[in-house]
């Protein structure tokens, strides 16, 4: 195929050089001022020449065969809700009412949701916890074939590879078991769309062999917000159900600036982008080095691993040991001098080096970082692990969403079951899932996330006075 094509972009440009009169939606008409008026005449509908992405013919069906020649697929989705509907519609299209299905249990929240709407029943599999940084991160082969045995059943194996933090797994093993098994590996590798395409980065999951993987261009590469791709290889996920799966959790008025921007990141990565690929790569080596030189007391960027295979060079953590800069405090320092992470938790800091990182920017940043006190007081060096992520699933997903719920004082919640998800955000992966007992040490702990900055999403109660339990029979 033509890579040197934009054939979205392109239609999009024919389109605009009719000078059209538009009697069809949206409701602007091309036309609009201020901040967006350059977005408007971009912002258009399945006119003929535009194609539909529920049905695609023409460009919108070439863009995608494009990408999925570039990103290693047999077959790649658009999707403009995030990698969000990505992850609903590989768990609708592998998953039947009733069935398990074997799910990381550090995944992400649209995982959670994704086992409602199946109204499958998911069998936990218990992360390795990195003891540097006490950071949850793969399933170990070794964990994910003894369940496959106690489940012979589980219609598909659901990883997060890498996490948030770059950590990840060569996921060829994996996806050789689950062939053995005759299942889908599926993966949400939302943090992954620039892995594989240059030499000093880590493989992908669809180079790895996984079934299907979805993947948020947006997140690391140059497409808007909301815009992310759905890979697909092999024969174990049904592709008639996908995109029927796709047709239900998508919009049926598709944004064509979103689209294009898939269209126009796949080009660039293949072009412009591998260089600029290996730019980032420079300045985050840089980054790491300059930090070094510092020779902070209680400052360092995580580089060792343990129970993970690689760390994606673009992402780079700060771990801090002071007492009064966590790592929710030293974000918010950070903030007020202009460098703004991409998330925080207890005791780090994440940045996200992307193609687009520029030098000008690193020297800023270095330079900021330059002025905090060498000394700090050190609070507890432990690695404080996001314990206990297994807390008991009494009640599937599903299950608790067609229970009735009652709001209780938090102190009272302990040893019931949750009815909400409560979720650190970012990074949206739950502490308590639908259907698991509250306990104790969890619940302190989700007390003192809060009082440190964090904030949750999946509650209704978002001081957390309160939270939200599956009512008892007696009730």
């Amino acid at each position: 195929m033509n890579q040197n094509r934009m054939p979205l972009v392109e239609a999009i440009t024919q389109y605009q050089k009719r000078n059209p009169i538009r009697y069809h939606v949206p409701g602007h008409k091309g036309r609009g001022e201020g901040l967006l008026a350059s977005l408007y005449p971009f912002d258009l509908t399945e006119v003929p020449g535009l194609d539909d992405l529920h049905h695609p013919e023409e460009a919108i069906r070439e863009a995608q065969q494009l990408a999925a020649e570039a990103f290693g697929a047999e077959e790649t989705f658009f999707l403009i809700g995030g990698s969000t509907v990505g992850n609903l519609a590989m768990l609708l299209a592998a998953c039947h009412p009733g069935d398990e299905v074997l799910v990381q249990r550090n995944a992400h929240k649209s995982v959670m949701n994704g086992l409602i709407l199946a109204q499958a029943k998911p069998i936990y599999l218990q992360p390795e916890v990195d003891p540097i940084t006490g950071l949850p991160v793969t399933v170990s082969l070794q964990e994910l074939k003894i369940q496959l045995q106690k489940h012979p059943e589980a219609k598909a194996v659901f990883l997060t590879n890498p996490n948030y933090y770059g950590m990840g797994m060569n996921l060829r093993p994996y996806a050789e078991l689950c062939e053995e098994y005759g299942i889908p590996l599926l993966v949400d590798e939302a943090h992954g769309a620039h892995l594989g395409l240059i030499q000093g980065l880590p493989g992908s999951a669809m180079q790895a062999g996984a079934s299907a993987a979805v993947q948020s261009t947006h997140k690391m590469l140059p497409s808007l917000t909301m815009s992310s791709m759905l890979h697909v290889k092999g024969p174990r996920l049904n592709r008639e159900r996908l995109r029927k799966a796709l047709t239900m959790v998508q919009s049926s008025s598709p944004s064509y600036p979103l689209m294009a921007s898939l269209d126009h990141a796949r080009h660039y990565v293949l072009h412009v982008g591998q260089q600029e690929l290996r730019q980032s790569l420079r300045l985050s080596a840089q980054l790491k080095d300059g930090l070094a030189h510092m020779a902070f007391s209680w400052l360092e960027v995580v580089e060792g691993k343990e129970h993970y295979d690689y760390l994606d060079p673009l992402k780079v953590t700060l771990r801090t040991h002071s007492h009064e800069l966590h790592g929710f405090a030293l974000r918010e320092w950070l903030e007020q001098q202009g460098v703004f992470p991409e998330l925080a938790d207890e005791h780090h800091v994440l940045l996200t080096l992307s193609p687009k990182t520029t030098d000008d920017e690193l020297k800023r940043t270095l330079s900021i970082i330059n002025q905090l006190e060498r000394t700090q007081l050190a609070g507890s060096n432990q690695a404080v692990h996001y314990r206990p992520l297994s807390s008991p699933l009494i009640l599937s997903p599903y299950e608790v969403f067609q229970r009735a719920s009652s709001s209780v004082p938090l102190q009272a919640a302990v040893g019931e079951i949750s009815a909400e998800m409560i979720t650190p955000y970012p990074p949206g992966i739950p502490l308590v899932a639908p259907g698991e007992r509250l306990e104790l040490e969890m619940l302190e702990y989700i007390q003192e996330l809060q009082r440190m900055g964090c904030r949750f999403h999946g509650v209704e109660d978002t001081t957390l006075k309160t939270l939200k339990i599956i009512k008892n029979d007696e009730d």
